[in-house]
């Protein structure tokens, strides 16, 4: 067959990137033609995204996309999940973009743990209340701002916005919208029971959609008139979870700003243990679900590092770290990394010392002391998941698969197998993009089902394994 070349969107909290995935039917072999940083902004006492700003590096990587790949076929947006826009009737921003991390939230989050309804909700949702949950962010926006009601007409999660602005057409799609509490648990559709408590108005939203189906041609971008836009898992952690190769009895994680730790199953996790986990039954791009619990991940040293002026800033320099600090001993106090203040504190450096001081520890004193803490950390917490995934399910897990930014990271893929007892299997997958990607071969009719894009790619896929080296270390 002849190649066909795809630009798959791939939008993260903290770095964006355009990357062209040219497929032979045989192989699949990856290009990143643009890369951006990305951040969020406090203005008074809330955090907000710059849109405009984002949606212009977007139009810039697409735009290099076609200048090196002349026959392009196909885009798809893939971002971080819950945050959204408000639109009129004339599809124009009423309202500012929150950032996910914004703390506006957490009063109303509080409200409902006091008074149970959280357990309500987990029930007819699958979703623990979380602040950041789409559905508390509208909740407490048409708390201050009632009047929006009568001034909007949709809600966009941020992939089905910049879809909306590529294609002109407006489609919420499944994975993207399971993230912010919306979705019933059993079946696809949103859940009336959940609008109704928030007061969101039922019409503010459509479908939603399965992935893998064209939207309509680029519109306003010179030159891509000719590429198609085509609905992909807008959430990030789906498009990585799917392109994982599987085999065995593994239990994935997605490791970047977050560690997102579960699997893809038939069914959804329900019931008083999923509950008492914090159990998030997202779902995949066509439906299905994806439980999985999330982590504090390793945003804790991205802000961290802020704070040391010999902070890396190469992929050379943050291995060199790494090794540093994997000569150090373990911590005799690590991370409490349920800790709230942990989320989106001023100064991380200086909560991640409060945390250890609470529990009678002492704070490092460098960088590679601080790395060595984290990665120990995170590792604790992914073993205590890991666990009681199994306990849950009744499973026992026989290999951690690992894929993202984080699966890059030697310390803390070999502290992740001596803390669970596992061996970790590392992927050389921008699982992100893969997935991304996969999906818009479905949508092209380039392939017949991703079973058949996951076998391809697991031929040619580089892994490494990571063997505890002490069990339950």
């Amino acid at each position: 067959m002849s190649k066909i070349h795809a630009a798959a969107i791939d939008l993260g909290a903290t770095s964006g990137r355009v990357i062209v995935g040219t497929w032979t039917g045989e192989a699949l072999e990856l290009t990143e033609v643009h890369r951006f940083p990305n951040a969020f902004h406090r203005l008074n006492d809330n955090d907000y995204w710059d849109i405009g700003a984002l949606f212009s590096q977007v139009r810039k990587g697409l735009t290099e996309a076609k200048r090196l790949f002349p026959d392009l076929a196909s885009c798809g947006v893939d971002t971080w999940g819950v945050d959204h826009v408000l639109l009129d009737k004339d599809g124009r921003l009423a309202f500012p973009m929150h950032a996910y991390r914004d703390q506006r939230t957490e009063p109303l989050r509080k409200r409902l743990i006091d008074s149970g309804d959280d357990r309500k909700l987990y029930d007819w949702t699958g979703l623990p209340p979380i602040n950041y949950n789409t559905a508390l962010q509208l909740g407490e926006t048409l708390s201050a701002f009632p009047a929006l009601k009568q001034m909007v007409s949709r809600v966009l999660l941020l992939p089905d916005y910049f879809n909306y602005l590529l294609s002109g057409k407006m489609c919420n799609e499944v994975s993207i919208a399971s993230t912010g509490q919306l979705l019933d648990i059993n079946g696809v559709a949103f859940s009336g029971e959940t609008l109704n408590y928030f007061g969101i108005p039922a019409e503010w939203f459509d479908g939603p959609a399965r992935s893998g189906i064209k939207l309509g041609k680029v519109r306003d971008i010179e030159g891509l008139e000719d590429v198609e836009t085509i609905l992909v898992p807008g959430h990030d952690t789906s498009c990585a979870f799917e392109a994982i190769p599987k085999s065995g009895n593994d239990i994935f994680i997605s490791a970047g700003t977050w560690l997102l730790t579960g699997g893809l199953t038939a069914q959804p996790a329900k019931g008083e243990e999923a509950y008492k986990l914090g159990v998030s039954n997202e779902r995949d791009g066509l439906g299905g679900y994806r439980p999985n619990k999330i982590l504090l991940g390793l945003w804790l040293l991205e802000q961290l590092s802020i704070k040391f002026p010999d902070r890396p800033t190469s992929g050379a320099e943050w291995d060199a770290l790494a090794d540093k600090a994997a000569d150090l001993p373990s911590p005799g106090t690590l991370i409490d990394c349920t800790d709230e203040s942990l989320f989106n504190p001023d100064d991380m450096r200086a909560a991640i010392d409060a945390n250890l001081r609470r529990q009678g520890g002492t704070p490092p004193a460098t960088l590679p002391e601080y790395m060595r803490l984290i990665c120990d950390s995170l590792a604790r917490s992914v073993a205590n998941t890991v666990r009681q995934f199994g306990q849950m399910t009744g499973e026992s897990f026989d290999n951690i698969a690992i894929v993202g930014g984080g699966s890059k990271n030697q310390l803390l893929c070999q502290r992740i197998a001596d803390a669970t007892g596992l061996p970790v299997t590392s992927y050389s997958l921008e699982g992100t993009s893969v997935g991304n990607i996969g999906y818009q071969l479905l949508g092209l009719g380039a392939i017949e089902n991703l079973d058949i894009f996951r076998a391809v790619i697991a031929r040619r896929i580089n892994k490494h394994v990571y063997r505890p080296a002490v069990a339950g270390a």
